[in-house]
């Protein structure tokens, strides 16, 4: 498979969490394409697990316009050199948590045929309250809630677990289960 070659790429739209910019490509047969790219930092997703229960939020996503029942997941922020920087800082921020235990299990793009975002999703364990809870970004308003498998699966079941890095993580969680590997 011959790759497509960028050829020019310019700048329609920059926002605070992306940047969406027109490329044009020579394709393997000599003509060329029109390619839209979303531009992202990144992000980290968190199955933190204590016991036989894992962190979950509840929020209101717009672009659905609806509640989910997601995982602790955010940007990678300018300043973070890692996405294990940004889990860790998620996860204080929306839980007041710290792990004791970080592993990354997978990383992943969102949505391959039109943006870079790349998620890296990391199992946390030995969790303990943050000695400094730090604050929630401003607008964003989550609420924890702790579910076995059993019951994030049945959230899944009835759509409210719904976005794919959660949908990700819990298959991930299932198969660390069985394996033997999920502990809190």
């Amino acid at each position: 498979m011959a790759k497509e070659v960028i050829r020019s790429e310019k700048t329609l739209y920059r926002g605070q969490i992306l940047t969406l910019s027109q490329a044009t490509v020579l394709l393997q047969d000599g003509t060329t394409a029109t390619r839209e790219i979303v531009r992202t930092t990144g992000a980290a997703a968190i199955l933190a697990l204590n016991g036989d229960k894992a962190l979950f939020v509840r929020q209101w996503r717009t672009p659905l316009n609806r509640e989910t029942l997601e995982l602790v997941a955010g940007k990678i922020e300018p300043k973070e050199t890692t996405p294990l920087d940004a889990a860790k800082r998620e996860l204080n921020e929306e839980a007041g948590l710290e792990a004791g235990t970080w592993r990354p299990l997978t990383s992943f793009f969102q949505s391959a045929g039109f943006s870079d975002a790349k998620t890296t999703l990391f199992l946390a364990t030995g969790l303990t309250p943050a000695l400094r809870k730090r604050a929630m970004d401003p607008g964003e308003f989550v609420q924890v809630q702790w579910l076995t498998l059993a019951q994030a699966q049945a959230a899944q079941q009835d759509g409210r677990l719904c976005d794919a890095k959660s949908t990700l993580g819990l298959a991930l969680w299932e198969l660390e289960q069985k394996a033997g590997h999920a502990h809190g």
